[in-house]
């Protein structure tokens, strides 16, 4: 009975063979790929005025001075009729340490799985949310350290439980963001019953070249974690000004802060100017002033920034940067990203590295 039964499945297997053969040509071949990326960034940096009381150099190692250390994987499959599915996955880490960044988080960067088509790309998960999307081109280092991020890191920053809407008409880029709670690791920081609005993260923004100009608004309101304080908003209202001719760009910025989230609430304006040119296709120097006001208190900050960048090959480069942060009143801003020194005190900061990515 055994003997002659598996013939018989054999016999039925091979029959259908060459009906399915038939189904998958008529669907066309699937096409699937899957990419292992990443880069190393890490330097060598000295601040001054880097003490507790505004006393004292620091000489470290640092890292993501140029761009965030990262591996992350990303893929897509097509689906047929214009339609793909998308993910990235993606993991910030300190290369100077070995520690994950983000807080700890396995994919801190980047998590999330869409569908793209000809209308766009629809994601869900942890994303990068829209002034990200946006204004890297805007900001004269690019969202190197010493740039733009010192004055508001939350033109890179993230939210989690987001869905997110891009898409690229010729010219015309546009992005809208919401997320039910963009920081998972706050204890009931979203998605809570009957309190939507926790955590709550909304942002748009659009960008448009016309010949050698660009233009770029973008929008971004986050609320309260907290129940006390889903009434608090801070929303920031931006906008850039990209011109490129060969080798030289020039770039202008402004963002408009008001915020009720934190106390006191604030009200603040931030204007950057500066430019970039490729004085060899290898070599490019940056340069970039960031002006930080806040309305109704001495509490100003102006950074000066400039970068050198040298290109050794297509996967690995070195850099120097370096700043000079200008403290008024009780301003208390360093020239790292997300670094800080006491009340009004000033800072200069140099970090020499190498970059390679893989």
């Amino acid at each position: 009975m055994r003997k002659a039964t598996l013939p018989a499945v054999g016999a039925l297997v091979l029959a259908c063979m060459p009906a399915a053969d038939a189904q998958a040509q008529a669907r066309g071949p699937a096409t699937t790929s899957v990419t292992l990326y990443g880069l190393v960034d890490t330097g060598i940096e000295y601040l001054n005025h880097a003490g507790a009381d505004g006393s004292g150099a620091l000489y470290r190692m640092s890292s993501g001075n140029v761009t965030g250390s990262r591996w992350g994987l990303r893929g897509t499959e097509d689906l047929g009729g214009g339609l793909k599915a998308i993910f990235a996955l993606e993991s910030g880490f300190n290369s100077d340490a070995g520690t994950s960044g983000q807080g700890g988080r396995l994919f801190g960067r980047q998590a999330w799985l869409g569908i793209q088509g000809n209308w766009g790309r629809l994601t869900l998960g942890r994303q990068i949310n829209t002034l990200y999307e946006l204004f890297v081109p805007a900001d004269p280092l690019r969202y190197a350290s010493y740039g733009v991020l010192a004055q508001d890191g939350q033109f890179a920053n993230r939210a989690d439980n987001a869905i997110k809407y891009s898409a690229d008409f010729g010219d015309l880029t546009v992005t809208a963001l919401y997320s039910a709670g963009y920081d998972g690791n706050v204890a009931n920081g979203g998605e809570v019953p009957g309190n939507y609005r926790i955590g709550q993260e909304i942002g748009a923004g659009a960008s448009y070249t016309l010949g050698k100009l660009g233009i770029i608004l973008g929008f971004d309101q986050r609320r309260g974690t907290a129940a006390v304080t889903q009434g608090n908003t801070e929303r920031r209202y931006a906008g850039a000004l990209l011109w490129t001719d060969g080798p030289f760009s020039a770039m202008a910025g402004y963002r408009y802060l008001q915020g009720t989230i934190a106390s006191p609430s604030l009200r603040a304006h931030l204007y950057w100017l500066g430019g970039a040119y490729a004085v060899t296709p290898a070599l490019s120097l940056r340069a970039g002033v960031y002006r930080a006001d806040r309305r109704d208190s001495a509490d100003d900050a102006t950074s000066y920034a400039a970068a050198l960048w040298y290109t050794l090959s297509k996967r690995t480069e070195l850099y120097l940067n370096a700043a000079y942060m200008d403290n008024k009143g009780g301003s208390t801003l360093g020239v790292a990203n997300g670094g800080s020194v006491a009340p009004g005190v000033d800072q200069t900061g140099v970090v020499l590295g190498v970059k390679h990515t893989f």
